[in-house]
C-alpha cells in the first residue's frame, strides 16, 4: 500500500480543491471579468476615431467644446452656457480629449493635427467615459441579478452596434444613457442596501450629471421616484397589496412614503448640488442658463424636426407611436433579438420563478457552487429573490422612457438609446435561460461554446461594419437594403469615401464642389466645399447628392437639376446607397440638346471669336459606355452653303482620354479651335458638328436634336446654329 505524507493529502483532497476552485473563481469575479468588459467597450470605441464627421459635431460640438475649455481658462464662466441641450458633460470631457492632445503635442509624440485627427482627441474623453461607465454599470448589475446575466447584459453594452455607434461620437446620447444606466441601478441598490445613504448620494450625483448632458433626462427623474416607493424595504414599508384592511393599507402606504420621499429629496438635492458645481454659467448667470435650458426642451424638443423627419417611405413631420418599436427592432442584432424572443417562453417561466418562502429561510442550504461574488448565504438568496423585481423595475424605467419619447414630435431612434441597456438586460436574461436549457441537453462545453460562439459573432459583425456602425441594421429585418426605405439615413457616413474618390480625379482642380453637408466632407477634398444651395452661383465642378436629403425632400428643384446627369460614382456602405456623385455639365452659351446614339449628348457649346481662330467648347453628356475612339467633326458653312473651315478631332482633347473610357455621368468641356481662313467675310455662318468612328468612317446615329441639313452636311449631323463672325 502505498503511503501519502500529510502535506500530499491536503492538496489532493477535495476540500483544498474547492477552495483553489473557489479562489480562482473569486480572483475571475473581482479582475478578469470586469476587465473583459472594459476591454469588450473600449476596444471597438477606440478603434479609427479619425473616420468621419457626424453633421451635429461638425456644426456644433467641436466648435462648442474649444469655446467651452477657452471660456473656463480665462474664467469667463458665463461662456460655458453654449448650447441649450446642455451639453456641459459633454463639453468638459471634450475638453479633456483637448488637454492630452495638447500635453502629447508638446511631448513631440505627435505633430499638429488635421481636422479629423483634432475630433479623434476630442472624442478620446467620451469613449473613456463611456468605459468606465460600462464597466461600473456591470459591477452594480452582477449584485442585483445573476452574475451569468449580468455578465452577458455587460457585454452586450459593449458589442451592440447601436451602442457602440453613438458611443464613439462627441455626442450626447449615449453619455446620456452610461449616466441613466448608472442612476437607475444605483437606485436599485439604495432599495436593498442595509445603509442606503451612499448608494442614494450616488444616485442625485448620476442623476445630476445626466441632467446636464441632455434635458430629456428629465424623464428619469419621475420614474426614480417610484422605483423608491414600489421598493421599499419590507422592514420599511411592508407589503402594500395583500388583502389589509384599508386603515392598515393606509398606513403602510404613508411608511412607504416617509421612506420613499426624504431619500427621493435628498436625490435632487445632490442632482442640483453636482449641476452646480460643474457648471460655471450657473455661478454668474443663472437665470440664462435655466431659461436657454428649458428653451431648448420646450422649443426644439417640443416642435418636429426643422430639417425634416423620413418614416415608413415618406417625410413625416411626427413619425407617429410605432416609430419607436419599429426603430428599436430593426436596431437590435440577432442574438440581441434572440435573446428577447426566448425570455417569454424560457426565462421567465423557468428561470424567474421567485423561490418558495420555505427556501429562504436563513438555515436553508445553498444551491451548489454559489458565486464567489455573493459572499454569504444571506446575500445569495436576497439576491436571487429580488432578480424578479430588478428586472420588472428595469423595464419600467425602459418603458416609460419609450413613451416619453414618443410623445413628442421630434423622433430619432437614437432618443430611445438610454432605454437600451434595460432591454438588452431583458435579452441576457433570455440567452442566459436558453444556455441552461442548452446544458441540460448538451455537456456543458458545448453549451458554452454556442453562447461563446453566439458573442463572438455579435463582436464580429463590429469589425464587419467598422467605422460605420450606424450603417448597422438587423439583418433579419432586411437590413440595409430595407432601411433606406424605412428610416432616416445619413448623419456623415461615407463622406470620407466620397473625398477619396473625388480627390482621385484628375479634374478636381477645375471647379468647387457643392454639397448639402460642407463641414462633413471639407476635410477629405482639396478643393473648397459649398452647400448645395449655391448651384447657380458657385460654378461648381461637383455636385453631391446625399441620401438623407433625398429622403426629406430637400430643395427638390435644385436636386432634379443635379439629377439631369448620371452619377458618376455611387457610394455603398452595408448595402445602404449613401451619396451620389454627379459631374456638373460645363457652361454653355448656345443651348443644343442632341444625342449622339444615345451614348454621347450635346447639351450645347460656347463659341470665342479672336481674329482668325473660332474656338469652339462643347458641353458633352456622357450618357452611355462608347466602345470605339470617336472623333468629332465640326462644319463652318456660308451661306452659299459652302464649308469654309472645319476641325476633326478627339471631343476630350489630347488632355482627356479617349472615348472609349468615357464614363457615363462624365460633363467633358474642351475648347475645340477652328482656324478661319484669311480671306472669310465677317457675316452670319452655319455651325454643325457629329461624331465617327474613324477606323470605319462610320457617323454615330443622331437619335435626338435638331439635325443639319443633309444635302449640306451629311447624314448624322446636328445642327448648333447661326455663328456671327466679325473680321477687323
Amino acid at each position: 500500500m502505498k503511503l501519502t505524507s500529510p502535506s500530499e493529502h491536503t492538496l489532493k483532497s477535495p476540500a483544498h480543491t474547492a477552495r483553489v476552485g473557489s479562489t480562482l473563481q473569486t480572483l475571475a469575479a473581482i479582475l478578469f471579468l470586469p476587465a473583459l468588459v472594459a476591454l469588450a467597450t473600449l476596444l471597438p470605441r477606440l478603434a479609427g476615431l479619425a473616420d468621419f464627421f457626424t453633421t451635429d459635431e461638425a456644426h456644433n460640438w467641436i466648435r462648442a467644446t474649444g469655446t467651452f475649455a477657452y471660456a473656463l481658462s480665462i474664467g469667463r464662466w458665463k461662456d460655458t452656457n453654449l448650447i441649450g441641450h446642455p451639453g456641459v458633460t459633454l463639453m468638459w470631457l471634450g475638453t479633456l480629449g483637448l488637454h492630452l492632445e495638447r500635453v502629447a503635442l508638446n511631448l513631440g509624440l505627435i505633430g499638429a493635427p488635421d481636422r479629423l485627427e483634432h475630433l479623434a482627441w476630442l472624442r478620446l474623453g467620451p469613449v473613456l467615459a463611456h468605459t468606465l461607465l460600462t464597466t461600473a454599470s456591470y459591477l452594480l448589475l452582477r449584485r442585483l441579478v445573476r452574475p451569468s446575466v449580468a455578465l452577458v447584459a455587460a457585454l452586450l453594452w459593449a458589442t451592440s452596434p447601436f451602442l457602440v455607434a453613438q458611443g464613439r461620437l462627441l455626442h450626447l446620447d449615449a453619455l446620456l444613457t452610461g449616466f441613466t444606466n448608472m442612476a437607475l441601478l444605483c437606485t436599485l441598490h439604495a432599495c436593498y442596501a442595509p445603509r442606503p445613504t451612499p448608494w442614494l448620494l450616488a444616485v442625485g450625483v448620476f442623476t445630476g450629471l445626466a441632467l446636464l448632458t441632455k434635458g430629456p433626462a428629465l424623464i428619469m427623474l419621475p420614474v426614480l421616484g417610484l422605483i423608491m416607493f414600489a421598493l421599499t424595504p419590507s422592514a420599511a414599508g411592508g407589503r402594500l397589496f395583500g388583502g389589509q384592511a384599508p386603515a392598515q393599507r393606509m398606513r403602510l402606504l404613508w411608511q412607504r412614503m416617509r421612506w420613499a420621499v426624504p431619500r427621493y429629496v435628498l436625490v435632487l438635492a445632490v442632482a442640483a448640488v453636482t449641476i452646480l458645481l460643474l457648471w460655471p454659467a450657473l455661478w454668474v448667470a443663472p437665470a440664462k442658463a435655466i431659461g436657454d435650458y428649458m428653451g431648448e426642451i420646450i422649443t426644439n424638443g417640443g416642435r418636429p424636426n426643422g430639417h425634416g423627419q423620413f418614416f415608413l417611405g415618406r417625410d413625416d413631420p411626427d413619425p407617429g407611436p410605432l416609430f419607436y418599436l419599429v426603430a428599436g427592432l430593426y436596431r437590435l442584432t440577432p442574438l440581441e433579438l434572440l435573446g428577447l424572443v426566448l425570455l417569454p417562453f424560457v426565462a421567465w417561466r423557468s428561470q424567474l420563478k421567485q423561490p418558495k418562502a420555505e427556501q429562504l429561510r436563513e438555515g436553508q442550504t445553498l444551491p451548489e457552487n454559489p458565486s464567489p461574488i455573493l459572499k454569504s448565504q444571506k446575500q445569495y438568496l436576497k439576491n436571487y429573490s429580488n432578480e424578479r423585481a430588478v428586472l420588472m423595475a428595469m423595464g419600467a424605467f425602459a418603458l416609460f422612457w419609450m413613451l416619453a419619447m414618443t410623445l413628442g414630435p421630434k423622433k430619432f431612434d437614437r432618443y430611445i438609446l438610454p432605454a437600451w441597456p434595460a432591454l438588452l438586460t431583458f435579452s441576457a436574461v433570455g440567452l442566459v435561460a436558453g444556455w441552461e436549457w442548452l446544458r441540460k441537453h448538451l455537456p456543458q462545453l458545448g453549451a458554452s461554446l454556442a453562447l461563446g460562439g453566439l458573442l463572438l459573432l455579435q463582436g464580429g459583425s463590429l469589425a464587419w461594419y467598422h467605422p460605420y456602425h450606424l450603417s448597422y441594421f438587423n439583418p433579419l429585418l432586411g437590413g440595409g437594403r430595407v432601411a433606406p426605405q424605412m428610416f432616416l439615413i445619413g448623419w456623415g457616413e461615407g463622406m470620407r469615401e466620397v473625398g477619396a474618390w473625388l480627390s482621385a480625379r484628375p479634374d478636381i482642380q477645375h471647379g468647387q464642389i457643392i454639397s448639402a453637408l460642407p463641414p462633413n466632407l471639407e476635410a477629405f477634398v482639396p478643393v473648397p466645399v459649398q452647400e448645395i444651395r449655391a448651384l447657380a452661383t458657385a460654378n461648381p465642378n461637383y455636385a453631391v447628392v446625399y441620401l438623407e436629403s433625398l429622403q426629406r425632400g430637400d430643395v427638390p428643384e435644385i436636386y432634379a437639376r443635379i439629377q439631369q446627369t448620371l452619377p458618376l460614382h455611387v457610394v455603398r456602405l452595408h448595402g445602404i446607397d449613401y451619396a451620389w456623385i454627379h459631374q456638373l455639365p460645363r457652361p454653355f452659351s448656345t443651348p443644343v440638346g442632341a444625342d449622339f446614339a444615345a451614348t454621347i449628348r450635346l447639351l450645347g457649346f460656347t463659341a470665342h471669336q479672336e481674329g482668325a481662330l473660332l474656338t469652339i467648347t462643347p458641353a458633352w453628356d456622357v450618357r452611355g459606355s462608347p466602345t470605339n475612339d470617336l472623333l468629332v467633326f465640326l462644319h463652318l458653312y456660308n451661306q452659299q452653303g459652302e464649308r469654309v473651315a472645319q476641325v476633326d478631332v478627339a471631343p476630350g482633347g489630347a488632355a482627356r482620354p479617349a472615348t472609349s473610357q468615357w464614363q457615363p455621368g462624365e460633363q467633358i468641356g474642351v475648347p475645340l479651335p477652328l482656324a478661319l481662313p484669311s480671306e472669310i467675310a465677317a457675316g452670319s455662318y452655319t455651325l454643325v458638328a457629329g461624331l465617327y468612328d474613324p477606323a470605319s468612317g462610320q457617323r454615330l446615329p443622331l437619335t435626338n436634336g435638331p439635325p443639319a441639313d443633309p444635302a449640306l452636311a451629311g447624314p448624322d449631323a446636328a445642327f448648333l446654329g447661326q455663328i456671327e463672325l466679325v473680321w477687323p
